[in-house]
C-alpha cells in the first residue's frame, strides 16, 4: 500500500511540481505541513485531501478512504481498508 510520502510524490508528480514548498503553496497550506505529513507527526484535513486529490486529478473520494487507512488503526483500518479494495478494485494506491 501507499504511504502518505509516495502519494505527496505522486501528487508532486501529477502536478508538474518539483518541491514540497511548490505543492504546498499550489494547495494553500504551509512546507511545514508537508513535512509533518513526511513524518507521520500530523496528516492532512479532509478538506486538504480533497484539494490536493483535485490539483493532481485523483478521485477525491477514493483519497478520503486512504486518508482514513493512514491515519486510522485496528477494526476501523481494517474497514476502511475493506471499503477502498471494494470501491476502488483497480487502485494504484493499494
Amino acid at each position: 500500500m501507499i504511504d502518505l510520502g509516495d502519494f505527496l510524490d505522486l501528487c508532486k508528480e501529477r502536478t508538474n511540481t518539483v518541491t514540497d514548498s511548490n505543492l504546498a503553496r499550489k494547495i494553500d497550506i504551509t512546507r511545514s505541513s508537508i513535512a509533518l505529513y513526511r513524518k507521520g507527526a500530523s496528516f492532512p484535513s479532509d478538506a486538504t485531501m480533497v484539494v490536493l486529490a483535485k490539483r493532481a486529478k485523483l478521485n477525491p473520494d477514493e483519497c478520503l478512504l486512504l486518508l482514513n487507512v493512514w491515519r486510522t488503526e485496528g477494526v476501523a483500518r481494517e474497514t476502511y481498508m475493506g471499503l477502498l479494495e471494494r470501491l476502488y478494485p483497480r487502485s494504484g494506491f493499494l
